[in-house]
């Protein structure tokens, strides 16, 4: 499998670096690579080193997804509007506008909305009045029981079922160490053209620094998320580092960008500016965290709970940090555990004790089983 993704790696890596060598196409396994690229939300950046037609069907089907969120995000963009409910697209088919000229190089099968937190109730109620499905399962049914999600998000479906929205009222869940504030994220808004309207984005810095924690967040397990950030860093000459590196030094969230930077970088290569270069050659944990990185990633290991979880420990600066994400991770309830108890408000206390003996019963299924495969492959051999 190592051929096949370091191939699928030097094509995309062909899009940023129009000069780097492509390995030898001989004996590779195409299907394992267009899998391998669909996972990984890259399949088009294959279109300069495989036959255009094994892409066609893919490419179609990439540009009428990303119409429809488009269309979706307009009619959404002038309701919200309407209520007086400030609104700012994540990621999704805007932030695909503004990185690629090429839209379905952008793979967008959901879209991310963030409201204010005291909107969030009201936006939910707008949704379910147009047909908007709510997937997120509550603690309990009540509207604090809504609010009260680890990950400050909502998760609904749209009437036809064609598409997933998460509502967020916090770009990153509290438990995970934040590089900006909510009262900066929307003082720094832009404004942008959006078919016959205007929507507000992130800004710049902004958007890089939630990109690197996002990443960092799920242990960077996919090769497109990687592919915004580098392209961000080149669309956005503009950038004002100093302005990036004071704002994470403030936040002890400094490593997590460096690590994303290097990744981008190494793996990408995208040329970083001389002030963002030095400290990431400076920090000697970000190679050792990014070598993790592409050990996963290469090597096709999954990022689970655990992994994630003890990846982003090493990430973090402070003890503080350390603490509140394993709680939040390991501790704090999910819907997971609502899904298998349904407890009154009262009871609440309950899950915390819940959650943890949940996850030591899930990891030692998982480790007996693995342990049966491996003694039943011994048998065979």
């Amino acid at each position: 499998m190592t051929r096949e993704f370091d191939f699928l790696l030097a094509s995309v890596r062909r899009y940023f670096r129009p000069e780097s060598p492509l390995p030898s196409k001989e004996g590779l396994d195409w299907s394992l690579v267009l899998d391998l690229a669909d996972r990984h939300s890259v399949a088009e950046f294959l279109r300069s080193a495989c036959d255009p037609q094994t892409l066609a069907e893919g490419g179609l089907e990439t540009a009428r997804s990303n119409l429809l969120l488009s269309a979706e995000l307009l009619k959404l963009a002038d309701l919200f509007k309407k209520e007086m409910i400030d609104v700012v697209p994540l990621k999704g088919p805007v932030l695909g506008a503004a990185l690629y000229q090429d839209q379905v190089l952008k793979v967008s099968t959901d879209f991310d909305l963030l409201v204010h937190p005291g909107d969030a109730l009201k936006a939910m109620h707008l949704l379910e009045s147009i047909g908007y499905r709510l997937q997120t399962v509550p603690h309990w049914r009540s509207e604090c029981g809504y609010l009260r999600n680890i990950n400050d998000e909502l998760s609904f479906r749209d009437p036809a079922c064609r598409m997933k929205l998460d509502l967020h009222w916090r770009l990153l869940p509290g438990y995970f160490p934040s590089p900006f504030d909510d009262a900066t994220i929307w003082a720094n808004l832009r404004s942008v053209p959006w078919g016959n309207t205007r929507i507000q984005t992130l800004s710049r810095e902004q958007q890089l620094m939630f990109l690197c924690a996002h990443g960092v967040k799920h242990l960077w397990a996919r090769l497109g998320w990687l592919c915004d950030l580098a392209r961000l860093i080149q669309v956005e000459p503009a950038m004002d580092w100093p302005r990036v590196f004071d704002q994470t030094r403030r936040t002890h969230t400094t490593r997590m960008v460096l690590l994303s930077l290097l990744l981008a970088s190494d793996l990408l290569g995208v040329e970083l500016p001389p002030a963002a270069a030095a400290l990431v050659d400076a920090d000697p944990q970000a190679p050792v965290l990014a070598a993790t990185v592409w050990e996963r990633l290469r090597f096709d290991r999954p990022a689970t709970t655990l992994a994630t979880g003890l990846f982003c420990v090493r990430v973090l600066e402070r003890g503080s940090h350390r603490a509140r994400l394993a709680f939040g991770m390991f501790v704090q309830p999910t819907e997971a555990e609502y899904r298998v108890l349904q407890l009154p408000p009262s009871l609440y206390w309950t899950y915390y004790a819940f959650r943890p003996l949940r996850l030591a019963i899930k990891y030692a299924r998982r480790l007996s089983a693995s342990r049966n495969r491996r003694a039943l492959h011994a048998n065979n051999v």
